[in-house]
This record gives C-alpha cells, structure tokens and sequence, in this order.
C-alpha cells in the first residue's frame, strides 16, 4: 500500500482500531488535513523571496517620514518632534489651535499636552513619538485617501470596484491581518503605520466620496456651460462645497488612527501604547495610570485639533464611539451634526442691541474687587514665610531649618503654586474689573461679574489653605508672614467685592431655565460631597525616603550583612542580593501614608470637606429647591462654581507645591487627586446654568419712515416713547 495516499490506506486497512479509527470518527479528519497553512507559508516565502523591491518601495514614504520627521536613527535633525523641546511642542500646538479654531481652544490644548511632559520626561518622549506616529498615519491617509476619494465620487466604476474593499478593510479584523504585514515588512513603526492605514482610511475615502456627489447637480453644470474645465470644476467648485464632508472623513480617520496604538505596539512601534501594553503586561499601575492619561490628553489635543465648531458639543468618548460604530457607514455621522440652524439665531440675537451699562452699585463692586485684586498682586512680592519652608518642609528635608530667611509668595520654600494661584486670580479679578468699566459684556465670557467671583473665591482658597496648613514634624521654627495675611485679607475684600457686582450686575439668560426642581443636581452634589470624604481619609503623602522607612530592627540587619560581607568576601554579592531584598521589603511595607485629617500632614481634608458642605448648601437653591427665581438660582449656581474652584486650587496647590521641591521617594497621596477631581465636578455641575447666562442687552428702537410694512410701523411708533427695554 506504499502508493495509497493516508485517506485510501486507512480505508483499505480492516477493521477499525484505536490507531485506524473508523472513517465518521473525528479523529479520521487529521488523515484529510487540508495544508492550507503550509500553502501559505510557501507563498509567502515566494513572495519575498521575488517580490522583495516591492516592498521596500512601499515601506520606503513611511521610513522616510520616520527618519526625518520622527526619530530618525542616524542623525537627529532639529525638525524631529521627538527632539523638539517641549515648549516648541507645545507652541506649535498653540500656533496650529489658533489658526484652525481660535486662541481659546489653542491655549487651551498647549496647557493641555504640556501636562504629558508633567508626568515625567519619559511620558514627554513616549508622547511626541505618539504625535509623530498618527501624524505619520493621518498624512499618508489624506495623501491616498482624498485622491482615491475624488476619483471613487467622480467616476462610478471605479466606487464600485473600491466599494468591497472598504467594507474588508474594516470588518476583518485587524489580528487577522498584521500576520502577513509582519512577514512582509518585519517589526517596528513602519507595518505598524501601514496597518493602521488600513484600518483608519475607509473613513475618508467614504465621506470624500460623499461630498463630491452631494454637491448639487446643476452648481456644477452651471460651472460647466460658462466655459470651466474640469480641473477648476473639481477644485473652484466641488471640493470647496465638499470640504465639510471632508474634515470630517479626517477627524473620523485620526480616531480610528488613536484606537490602533495599542496594536501598533504589539507589531513593535513604540509610544504611549507601548507603555500601556508593558504596564497591561507587567500589572503595572502607575505605569498604566499615567501613560492612559497621556494617550487620553494626546487623543484629545489631536481630535479638538482637527474638530468641526459644529462637534464642539460632543466629548472626545462619544466621537470615538461613534467612529467605531460607523466605522463601516461614516456617511451617517454627517446626518447627526448638531443643527446649526438654533444656534445661529442664538448668535444673531446675541449680537443685536448694545450690552447694559455698569450702574453705580455694580461699579462700587466691581472698583473694590480691582483694589482686592491690587492688593493680591502686591501680598505676592511681600514675605510670606520666615526660618522654613512650610508647605516644601513636608517633601524636602533641607528646608526644616532654614533661619533666618524669608520667603515671598512665589517662592519654592514660601508661598509655591498657592502664591502663584493668588497672584493668577489677582490678575483675572483685575482684568474682570476693567473690561466691565470700559467695555461691559463686550469681552471674553469669563471676564465678567461671574468669572470675578469664581475667581475671587479661588485667590481665599488659596491664601487660606497655604495659612491653614500646619508645619510639619522637625521645623524648628517658623512663623507667616506679612504676605500671606495680606493675601488672605485681599481674597476676603475680593469676595465681598464680588458679591456685590454679581448681585447688581444686569445679567439674563439665553433661554428660560427649567421650572422644576433639579433633583438629579441635588444628589450629584451629594455624591461628591461624599467622595470629598474619602478624599480626606485617603491619604496627602507618601513618603519613602529611606530615612523614615528603615526601622532599626532593618537598620540592625543591614549592618549585620554589610559587617559578614567585609570579613567574608565571598559572601558580598549573596549578601547585596540580601540587602537589596531587605531594602525594598521596607520601602514597600513602612512607607509614611498621612491622610488629609490627620494632625501630622496638612489637615487639607478639613478644609475641603467644609468646603464641600458649602458647595452642597449652595446647590440646593441653585437647583430651584426655595423658588424659581432665574436671576437668584444663578447667582446661586456662580457660588457653587465658586466653591468647586476654590476645592480645585488647594488641592492642585498642594500636588504642585510638593512636585516643584520633593525629594526622591515623597509624592502626594491619591487624596488629594480624589479631592482636585470633586472640585471640578462642582463646577461643572454649575457651568451649564453660566454659560446661559450673559449681560443684558438693550434695545433702543428706530423710526424708519421708508418701510410701508405694517409690523415695522409697529416698532416705529414704540420707539417713539423713547424709553429702552431690556431683555430678561
């Protein structure tokens, strides 16, 4: 039977047997086996082996970005992002930001992604390798994916044919398909690229291929018979009235593009998803914690970036969520864009009438909230400490006897980020103060009788959490000085100040507010009241220097094993492994833990929690609990925003206070994150009913004797009486 094939002979063997199992078992299958497998890898072999300058000419564009643009391996360029430093990073975000949205949303992503570099310089490099790889991705999709976009909306064969292949590129998976790309290009950046390539263009192939048929039949037929060819045709008409459809095919592509990071550092490309799959690997939560945080601030600059206005009031999750849905069907997503038919008579009525003028009680506000707010600048630049440092005492051994010095507010051992939190609300309040008496309601929104009291609220916080705070164990002597009480002087009269300009200043809303009573409100409050508690029990500090940690019991053992090394060399690297062993078994059961009540750290959880329980009292009335008073419920809602702000700036003065001077192996606790993270959902919780909110317009009516229509005569002859009406 040497000429039977493995089926034939096991039919031809007899009886069955455990070895010849009968032909409807499912062990005769292994005897059919198909050798699909070996199929493949042969061809492949084959392909590489005679196709090998194919690929190379494939992967040449992106190893060319990457060695140019990126981090290339040879020479470093000063255009390389990885080796820009982080204020040129962070600039250009700034400069990008303004000239595709505004100088409000620049700034504020420039802020936003110098917080990457905060986490450590690793977390800087691992994000600007992140930039660089979807910036790579995102740029080679624009460069095929417009083009293949135009000619899938222009000739309807060719979508036909492109139309399958879109659909395959998304629904197979993307595990199915690095296989062959890792046989074809290796590891590293580059398949990683072309993998996400893959996966990201549909999306911009669709919706180019959209807005090119959505623009109407008869604009372009008209360009067409005054005599343009169809060059200009395609650019002076059809990709300027597609352009929406466009930014949108890309804003879709780069999402996609951030969901692939974590598989393109499983093909070898480094960045932030190479340190989210090492930490995922090693069980390593900080490593976790803080590179997801920095992949979430870069997905956010990236998207905001490349965001229509239209999307501005749909958050980062939703958008990446309804990329993926529509993964297969982003012509949808044009559909669900917000209408902007509301809006712009919103805006068009805001524009109209001129902004109400500062009367005589809202002016005494507003002049003694710009003298708190002079007085806060000058407390700066007095001493705020004498004879050691008292918030850096706490994180910096070196500065519990420091006699015989002072320190002003915006020094490491004086006021640190509280003086600079004072000094930045100071200059907020006065800028508030000015642009109202010079040009009220004309300004940036904040900049008005509410942003003047959120931040008046912020400068007392400040001053009084950096008073509140008591020396820590081992300061020999210290005492306040002048500065800070003049400081925590100036956040009263501020708030004062502002109290009365918010109560006189003519403010309405946009809209009507709800009558009812916003229960839901009522119990968010409550629920972060309560993670204000846990805040306070969690702990401020963490200190593991090893002059805390290493009991004398450990300090008797590592002597032992230093004295048996000297006498006994031959036992010195078994007793280094020892000592080492030992050393980190203390550093990870005895580190010092305080928590915000406890009378040795900072006592910060008190001041919070009383907080809190203001901001709750606050939101019962701002809720509409005692009435329905639009005017009194937003006064009310700036008081909670007012607090939320406060409870943001002790805890952020605290974490950067001890960031700025803290020895190796004392970092601030989670308490006061927990703490920093409940503020800012106090204010957020107030914001919606603030942004309702704007200065009153008045409207002074015209005679305009040349209109015949009778509704015109009838504003006419009402402006006739010559009294203005405001609008409430």
């Amino acid at each position: 039977m040497n000429g039977l094939n493995p089926a034939a002979a096991t039919l031809a063997q007899g009886p069955a047997t455990e070895e010849n199992p009968p032909f409807w078992d499912n062990a005769t299958l292994d005897s059919w086996e198909i050798p699909f497998g070996s199929w493949m890898d042969e061809m492949i072999d084959w392909i590489i082996l005679n196709f090998g300058i194919l690929f190379d000419i494939i992967e040449w564009p992106f190893s060319f970005l990457f060695r140019n643009f990126v981090d290339g391996p040879d020479y470093h360029p000063w255009w390389e992002i990885t080796d820009m430093s982080w204020i040129l990073v962070c600039g250009g975000v700034l400069v990008v930001g303004i000239i595709t949205r505004n100088v409000r949303v620049g700034f504020g992503l420039a802020v936003l992604l110098a917080l990457c570099g905060l986490l450590g310089n690793e977390f800087w490099e691992e994000t600007t390798t992140t930039i660089g790889l979807i910036g790579v991705a995102v740029a080679l999709c624009v460069i095929i994916g417009i083009p293949v976009g135009i000619v899938c909306g222009r000739v309807d064969g060719v979508w036909r044919v492109v139309r399958p292949i879109l659909d395959a590129m998304q629904v197979v998976h993307a595990f199915v398909y690095i296989i062959p790309f890792i046989f074809f290009f290796g590891l590293g950046p580059e398949p990683a690229t072309i993998v996400t390539m893959v996966f990201a263009v549909p999306p911009l192939i669709r919706l180019t291929n959209l807005g090119i048929r959505q623009v109407p039949a008869d604009v372009v037929e008209a360009s067409r018979a005054y005599g343009a060819s169809e060059v200009r045709v395609l650019f002076d008409v059809q990709l300027p009235l597609a352009r929406t459809a466009i930014m949108t095919g890309i804003n879709q592509t780069l999402l996609l593009a951030i969901s692939m990071i974590g598989i393109a550092a499983i093909m070898g490309a480094s960045g932030l998803g190479l340190l989210v799959y090492r930490a995922v690997l090693n069980l390593d939560t900080p490593l976790s914690t803080s590179s997801g945080l920095g992949l979430f601030i870069v997905a956010v600059v990236l998207d905001r970036l490349t965001q229509t206005e239209a999307g501005d009031g749909t958050n980062l999750f939703a958008r990446i969520r309804q990329a993926w849905v529509h993964r297969r069907d982003p012509e949808a997503l044009l559909d669900e864009s917000p209408a902007e038919d509301t809006v712009t008579d919103e805006a068009d009525e805001a524009d109209e009438g001129t902004p109400a003028a500062v009367g005589s009680a809202e002016r005494a506000g507003v002049l003694i909230g710009l003298a708190a707010s002079l007085l806060a600048v000058i407390s700066i630049f007095l001493p705020w400490g004498h004879d050691a440092g008292h918030v850096s005492a706490y994180g910096r051994a070196a500065d519990l006897d420091l006699s015989g010095s002072s320190f002003n507010g915006l020094a490491a051992e004086g006021g640190s980020f509280f003086g600079m939190a004072v000094l930045a609300a100071g200059l907020v309040i006065a800028a508030s103060a000015l642009t109202t008496l010079t040009r009220p309601g004309r300004v940036a929104r904040w900049f008005g009788a509410d942003g003047a009291l959120i931040s008046a609220a912020g400068l007392l916080a400040s001053a009084g959490a950096y008073v509140w705070i008591g020396s820590p164990a081992g300061v020999v002597s210290y005492s306040h000085g002048i500065g800070a009480w003049v400081a925590l002087g100036s956040g009263i009269i501020a708030v004062a100040g502002a109290v009365i300009w918010t109560r006189n200043a003519p403010y309405s809303p946009l809209r009507p507010l709800p009558s009812t009573v916003s229960i839901t409100r009522i119990t968010i409050s409550a629920v972060i009241l309560a993670l204000l508690v846990v805040a306070g029990l969690s702990s401020w500090s963490v200190d593991e220097r090893a002059e805390l940690i290493i009991t004398p019991e450990v300090q008797a053992e590592l002597d032992r094993l230093k004295q048996e090394a000297q006498d006994d060399p031959s036992k010195a690297a078994e007793n280094a492994t020892q000592i080492a062993a030992l050393s980190a078994k203390a550093q990870e059961k005895n580190p010092v833990r305080t928590d915000g009540f406890s009378g040795a750290g900072p006592r910060l959880g008190y001041l919070t929690l009383w907080l809190g329980v203001a901001a709750l009292l606050l939101t019962l009335p701002a809720a509409g609990l005692f009435g329905r008073d639009e005017q009194l419920r937003w006064r009310w809602s700036i008081g909670v925003a007012a607090v939320g702000v406060g409870v943001m700036l002790v805890a952020a003065g605290w974490i950067s206070s001890l960031v700025r001077v803290s020895d190796p192996n004392f970092v601030s606790g989670p308490g006061a994150f927990l703490c920093l993270v409940a503020g800012f959902l106090f204010f957020a919780s107030a914001r919606g009913v603030l942004r309702e909110f704007q200065r009153t317009k008045v409207y002074q009516g015209e005679h305009e004797p040349d209109r015949s229509d009778t509704q015109d005569k009838t504003k006419a002859s009402g402006s006739e009486l010559a009294a203005p009406t405001t609008r409430t």
